[in-house]
């Protein structure tokens, strides 16, 4: 009677069979996400220096830049209107401009200084086009304004 029993006894084929499914089941899974995770960080390296990388960091220093000069040029038109303004009231009026305009520049130019002393932001992936320091409204000057 008892011996009826044992045909309903698990098959230790097929259990063994599943366990060892089971079991390189999770290996590949494991290796898998290892393997992920070591060439995720192999693949940093790769992101950060990526041509699309450097371009969307890099957008402010070139719109900075383009203020910078911008800024420079306003200064060229603000000394042009001093030299041909007619009275003490209209020279004083430009030179007030003058100056503002001068302020605006220096506070562009120490912005753009402090972001490019920033490793994070400047560290290795500068463009080479960029200057690493904001050059001097008379420097500026020179480059942008017409003669």
């Amino acid at each position: 009677m008892f011996d009826d029993l044992n045909k309903y006894k698990p098959d230790k084929s097929l259990t063994t069979f599943y366990t060892q499914w089971w079991f390189w089941l999770l290996i590949i899974l494991m290796t898998s996400l290892v393997g992920a995770w070591i060439f995720g960080w192999l693949a940093v390296p790769l992101r950060i220096f990526s041509q699309q990388n450097v371009e969307a960091q890099w957008t402010w220093g070139y719109d900075q830049y383009e203020s910078l000069q911008a800024v420079s040029q306003q200064v060229c038109s603000a000394e042009k209107a001093i030299a041909s303004a007619q009275s003490d009231t209209e020279r004083t009026q430009r030179q007030t401009q003058m100056l503002a305009y001068e302020m605006n520049y220096s506070r562009l130019a120490a912005d753009y200084d402090a972001r490019m002393r920033n490793a994070f932001q400047a560290g290795l992936v500068r463009p080479s086009d960029l200057p690493q320091r904001a050059p001097s409204l008379e420097d500026m000057k020179l480059n942008t304004c017409a003669v």
